[in-house]
C-alpha cells in the first residue's frame, strides 16, 4: 500500500489524548499521485479482495487475481479531467472513498453486491438518460463539492470525512469541509490556518472517542497555535490545545 492510503485505521487515535497529536501525522497530504496500489479491501469472508490502482489520469479496480474489473478515467460529471488525491478503505461501508485532485467531486465505490442503485440525474427529469439508475455494486457514487480539495482526512469509524479547500488568495487561510457520505452534503465548514509550506493542510488531524461524560467523537484540526478540538455531533468548538513543547 502506498502513501495514498494508510489502512482502515487511518488517523486513528482511540482515547490517546492531545499529547499524542504532536507525533501523529495521520492525514493524507496532497502528494503527487503515483501509479500503484491506492487501497485494498477484503470482504468479511476473507475470500475476495478488491484493489484500487492509480494510473496517470485513471483509476482501476482489480480483483484478487489482478483482473481489471473497472477502468475509469478520473473525470467528473461535467467532463473535467483530474487525478486521484486520496483513496481510503471504508470496511463498515464495504466501499472505497476516493478524493480527486483538481476536481470538485468525491467518489464512493461500493464493493457490496447488495449496494443500492445509483442515480446520477434527477429522478423526475425526463431527459434521455437522466434519472435512470445504474448498479451500485462496483459503481461510482458521486458527491459534488463546492471546490476541489487539496488534502483529505478519513477515519472509517464515522460516516463522514474532512477535506481542505485551497487557500483563500487574499489571506492564505483555508477551510475544512466535513462531508457526510450518506447524504453526500457538507455538514460543516471549519477554519484552518495558513498552512506551513510543504505540509499538508490537515497535518496532525485526529479523531478519538472521548468516552462517557463528553461528546463522544472529538475531532482535532490544525489551528494557529496548535489544535482546535470540535464536538462532531454539533460541530461546535470545544477548546483549543497547544502543541506540546
Amino acid at each position: 500500500m502506498t502513501g495514498l492510503a494508510r489502512g482502515w485505521g487511518l488517523a486513528l487515535l482511540v482515547g490517546a489524548g492531545l499529547a499524542a497529536l504532536a507525533a501523529t501525522d495521520a492525514t493524507l497530504a496532497a502528494t503527487p499521485a503515483q501509479p500503484g496500489v491506492a487501497a485494498s479491501f477484503r470482504q468479511p469472508d476473507g475470500a475476495t479482495t478488491f484493489t484500487l490502482v492509480t494510473l496517470p489520469g485513471r483509476l482501476q479496480l482489480r480483483d484478487a487475481t489482478g483482473q481489471v474489473l473497472r477502468d475509469w478515467p478520473v473525470q467528473d460529471a461535467q467532463g473535467g479531467r483530474g487525478d486521484v488525491l486520496a483513496a481510503f478503505e471504508a470496511p463498515q461501508r464495504r466501499s472505497f472513498v476516493v478524493a480527486l485532485r483538481g476536481l470538485p467531486e468525491l467518489w464512493e465505490i461500493s464493493v457490496d453486491p447488495a449496494a443500492e442503485p445509483i442515480f446520477d440525474g434527477l429522478v423526475h427529469d425526463y431527459r434521455m438518460g437522466e434519472g435512470l439508475p445504474r448498479p451500485g455494486f462496483l459503481g461510482i457514487r458521486r458527491s459534488r463539492l463546492a471546490q476541489p480539495w487539496v488534502a483529505a482526512f478519513y477515519d472509517a469509524r464515522v460516516p463522514w470525512l474532512v477535506g481542505a479547500e485551497a487557500p483563500d488568495p487574499p489571506t492564505g487561510a483555508m477551510t475544512a469541509v466535513v462531508l457526510h457520505l450518506d447524504i453526500r452534503r457538507a455538514m460543516a465548514r471549519l477554519p484552518l490556518p495558513v498552512p506551513v509550506p510543504g505540509a499538508s493542510a490537515l497535518a496532525g488531524a485526529a479523531l478519538w472517542d472521548a468516552g462517557p461524560g463528553s461528546p463522544r467523537w472529538q475531532l482535532a484540526l490544525p489551528a494557529a497555535q496548535g489544535w482546535a478540538v470540535y464536538d462532531t455531533q454539533r460541530w461546535t468548538l470545544l477548546r483549543h490545545a497547544s502543541r506540546p513543547r
